[in-house]
């Protein structure tokens, strides 16, 4: 399977350290912190081709996002900017981008406005052959109305299991959009703040969860076991335990796949 860790796990040493090492543990894939726009976007993706490292996402911003619900021209701005990030993912080879749909608790109520905007981001994604890979967050009821309500080839879903298990307990969004399944992002956290650990050094049962990855991966190989882990100032084989981290993971998923 294609194992693919963040280029930014600890971004106290920079993009083009991590990358190196992420290259150097034997991961094929990884991907790109798009949070800030501008050079910095295009410098990650010169450091993923002089490496050979593939590039499989790129998470874009979410810094305002429930401006998207807001009758308000921060909010078309944001929508204006995510379509730049259609056309710079085209440009670059990049197939998918992670975009949010909210933040917090209380975000303003969904409506047709912010669906018109995440529909036009859709839309020109579809034209430039990306993918938009919604993520689950904090309120499930705004990735389900954005999932429910746009028609497009170029919706996709991305799998949080460290969000899953802080704010929504396993509700079964995995397998919800299971068949619209882009993208995972993996890592651990003890329930209550989202750490980002390595998997297994948390409370998340892996074993559970791997047996519901093998049936959402089912037939899916293209979508890599990706790990969204964070650490400052990381130790310096950090990266070689992130590998062995999802080459376990990888292990109890095939046992599930072979079982069933």
């Amino acid at each position: 399977m294609k194992k693919s860790l963040y280029i930014g796990y600890d971004l106290t040493k920079g993009y083009e350290h991590c990358a190196e090492k992420i290259k150097s543990a034997g991961f094929t894939h990884t991907f790109l912190n798009w949070e800030t726009r501008g050079s910095d976007c295009f410098e990650q993706v010169r450091i993923c081709e002089r490496l050979g490292l593939e590039i499989e996402t790129a998470h874009t911003s979410f810094a305002n996002i429930n401006a998207m619900w807001l009758d308000a021209a921060d909010g078309d701005d944001m929508t204006e900017r995510f379509v730049q990030d259609v056309y710079n993912a085209k440009a670059c080879g990049i197939p998918v981008l992670i975009v949010h749909v909210s933040s917090g608790f209380t975000p303003p109520p969904y409506n047709e406005l912010g669906l018109s905007r995440f529909r036009k981001i859709c839309e020109a994604a579809e034209k430039n052959g990306v993918q938009i890979a919604f993520e689950n967050l904090r309120v499930v009821a705004y990735l389900d109305y954005v999932m429910e309500n746009i028609d497009s080839p170029a919706k996709r879903f991305c799998f949080d299991c460290g969000h899953e298990l802080i704010y929504n307990q396993g509700c079964g969004v995995l397998e919800k959009y299971a068949p619209l399944l882009s993208a995972l992002h993996l890592h651990d956290n003890f329930g209550s703040h989202d750490d980002h650990l390595l998997p297994f050094d948390g409370k998340i049962n892996w074993e559970t969860l791997a047996e519901r990855i093998s049936h959402a991966l089912k037939g899916r190989p293209e979508i890599p076991l990706t790990l969204e882990v964070m650490k400052a100032d990381a130790e310096p084989d950090f990266a070689e335990k992130a590998f062995a981290r999802a080459c376990r993971i990888e292990s109890l998923v095939k046992s599930f796949a072979l079982n069933h």
